[in-house]
């Protein structure tokens, strides 16, 4: 079950970085930081705060 979860997330991280790829250092580190930003987007959002 664990090795299930641990190939998903693999996946889902895969298709995510990999729409940032054509940028320069794209891959890893601007993919991070947006995933983390629609988080924290997200989390406020919901909480009834605003976004901007």
């Amino acid at each position: 079950m664990f090795l299930k979860f641990q190939y998903i997330v693999f996946e889902s991280w895969s298709a995510w970085s990999g729409l940032f790829e054509p940028l320069p250092y794209g891959d890893p580190y601007i993919a991070t930081i947006v995933l983390f930003s629609l988080i924290a987007a997200a989390a406020k959002f919901f909480v009834g705060g605003e976004t901007g």
